[in-house]
């Protein structure tokens, strides 16, 4: 069965702007059941008006049911990049779902000043390894520790609800080839692995029978010929992007090589001068023992020219001229 590739923006989009999809795709990930979704905010942070390829990002406000059956409303934010690099701008949207109040909340109601009054869950979707993250899907919870004792503390506050937020962190290329549990059988439909020759679209090897009729919907933007034209464009304008990163990513390897070898050669340089003034030092030293040996030489002459020794005798015992120990005055 072909799909589109749920990894790029386009079809990502056209999944989770269904209502009932986007919240079975939730609940699988939160591992709990997802009540009701409200699709809000979308925005596409262009990294060039000529390139337009967005990075993704949708919000969700959402009302759960927790494991003791009590629902509570939330805010979930699915960001998604297929290349690694995103972590500020990651960082930039939290705290704008922190800060702004109309663009983060996504109902009218309760009035303006209950805005952004929700617990706020992050969701990224990785098209790529971290390497310090050897996990498929991992959960980042916010667990509360008593900083004297060091012991961790059951509370239940809406400060610690509102200013801290849980988060979920998936790599798709990390899914395994048995897929036993719901979210593996998800990410089936993201499989890289099935990849055709055009990327926008995945060529199914299985489809898991809970996520059929997902997989299903999925095949509609291949019908579509302007979404296939959309998609394609999407594809080749990733291949420029992701060219222009490697570059760039070349790029800095060779500034820090670069630096390295500038480092290298002041220690370089460094050693050179300090030898150069060892010997400096060194020749100062034999300039002035020369120096002494000479004045101790010339008051031999004149100790033994006083004594009345010949200048042949003090020449053989100084090791001077003839010459040279007469030149010596008394």
């Amino acid at each position: 069965m072909k799909i589109v590739n749920p990894l790029f923006d386009l079809a990502f989009k056209f999944l989770m702007e269904k209502e009932k999809y986007a919240r079975k795709v939730l609940s699988v990930i939160l591992d709990q059941e997802v009540v009701e979704l409200q699709i809000g905010q979308q925005e596409s942070v262009w990294p060039s008006p000529a390139k337009q390829l967005s990075y993704f990002r949708l919000d969700f406000k959402a009302v759960i049911r927790q494991a003791d059956g009590t629902q509570q409303q939330v805010l979930v934010e699915v960001q998604k990049s297929k290349t690694p690099g995103d972590i500020q701008r990651f960082r930039n949207y939290i705290g704008a779902s922190y800060m702004s109040t109309k663009d983060v909340d996504v109902v009218t109601e309760p009035p303006p000043e209950y805005y952004g009054s929700y617990p706020l869950i992050a969701i990224y979707m990785l098209g790529y390894n971290m390497p310090e993250i050897p996990y498929m899907a991992v959960r980042v919870n916010r667990d509360v520790v008593d900083a004297v004792s060091k012991k961790k503390v059951q509370v239940k506050s809406s400060f610690i609800d509102h200013l801290t937020h849980e988060a979920y962190i998936i790599q798709v290329r990390r899914l395994p080839e048995r897929r036993r549990s719901r979210l593996e059988q998800l990410l089936t439909l993201f499989n890289q692995a099935w990849c055709t020759g055009h990327e926008f679209i995945l060529d199914l090897q299985e489809v898991p029978e809970e996520f059929e009729e997902m997989a299903m919907y999925l095949q509609g933007p291949l019908i579509d010929e302007q979404s296939r034209r959309n998609l394609a464009f999407e594809e080749e304008i990733r291949g420029i992007l992701d060219s222009r990163d490697e570059l760039l990513h070349q790029n800095k390897t060779l500034i820090r090589q670069i630096a390295a070898a500038e480092k290298q050669i002041e220690e370089v340089l460094g050693q050179q001068e300090d030898i150069e003034t060892q010997r400096m030092d060194a020749e100062k030293r034999v300039n002035e023992a020369q120096r002494k040996n000479n004045d101790l030489v010339e008051r031999l002459v004149l100790v033994m020219k006083k004594a009345g020794f010949s200048p042949e005798d003090i020449a053989r015992e100084t090791g001077l001229s003839i010459d040279e120990t007469k030149s010596v005055k008394l």
